[in-house]
């Protein structure tokens, strides 16, 4: 490690696809942060549009931003190498699109310093552009989680779940890098939906967790985002694999663990199920079918009659 990385204290990690119109907003929402000892990384994944020289340009004004380019491999690529790069601290994920209030990243390393935290979590506000509007989410934990209490993991992220405030997005956790390095925690790539296997292991692996009840995010929903596209088979795709690969973590762990996981599986693949209903025929069956043969356990009967019988509009 060399001197100038021993300054470092969050790495900020920032992929970047074709988000030119907002990217600068986003970049500088990080330069301005009132913590100062920022590494912000940011990983060019194959934009086609004027993102790579808008940072360019901000790089030359601002030497704590790197640069790294590479053929368009998703997100998950993206963050992954964004962890390899990173030498401070704590590491921090950024969307390329997205607003972070300037005094989030101070608050969170304090917190996660005077406490030893593995992670802090925080919560978030959106914006809407044009006629684009999220799926019920619900940002605003306060009511549910003390901001005084310092949680084991497994046990705040049951009672997220149970009282349907659970949120996946990286975005929202401020999280120490021994810890990921140590759990050997990275995103799978090449899948949509890979944030729920990330976040369900990082709070399931954690013994020390806190909450900020603060809005320190501001996401922006617009047309043709993750977000906001239509349901379709990748969405499948992405939450079987999720599937997949947490059933075969939970191998590994605790009886009290499994019994967590399983709570989650029902609540985020019944409701996968359910929203599958306006697929072509002939993948409403093949998902029923898969459904009934590994994961009927985790699928009411409600969603399945929903998948096959309610009509698309």
């Amino acid at each position: 490690m060399s001197i100038i990385d021993r300054f470092i204290k969050v790495s900020v990690i920032i992929p970047v696809y074709n988000t030119e119109n907002y990217i600068k907003e986003a970049v500088n929402s990080i330069r301005q942060q009132t913590l100062r000892e920022l590494q912000i990384i940011i990983i060019d994944d194959g934009s086609t549009d004027g993102c790579l020289s808008m940072v360019k340009e901000m790089a030359e004004e601002d030497s704590r931003i790197q640069i790294h380019s590479q053929t368009n491999q998703g997100q998950s690529v993206a963050r992954n190498k964004g962890i390899a790069l990173a030498t401070g601290k704590y590491i921090y994920f950024m969307d390329s699109d997205d607003i972070l209030k300037k005094d989030a990243l101070e608050q969170c390393y304090q917190k996660s310093e005077a406490m030893h935290l593995d992670f802090v979590f925080f919560d978030a506000d959106y914006i809407c552009e044009g006629e684009s509007r999220p799926l019920k989410i619900n940002y605003d934990r306060c009511h549910v989680v003390d901001e005084k209490k310092v949680y084991l993991g497994i046990n705040i992220f049951d009672q997220q779940i149970k009282d349907k405030v659970y949120n996946a997005q990286p975005c929202l956790n401020f999280i120490r890098a021994d810890f990921l390095a140590e759990h050997q925690l990275l995103f799978y790539p090449h899948i949509i939906h890979e944030d729920e296997l990330f976040t369900s292991v990082l709070y399931i692996q954690a013994q020390r967790v806190m909450y900020i009840s603060r809005k320190f995010y501001i996401r922006r929903f617009r047309s043709q985002s993750t977000m906001t596209k239509e349901f379709s088979w990748k969405n499948v795709e992405g939450y079987l694999t999720v599937t997949k690969e947490i059933l075969l973590f939970a191998k590994t762990q605790s009886a009290e663990k499994r019994r967590v996981i399983d709570h989650f599986l029902k609540r985020t693949l019944d409701a996968t199920i359910a929203l599958a209903y306006n697929l072509p025929l002939g993948q409403r069956l093949r998902l029923f079918r898969t459904s009934l043969l590994k994961y009927k356990r985790y699928i009411s009967m409600r969603s399945l009659c929903v998948l096959l019988l309610k009509a698309y509009k």
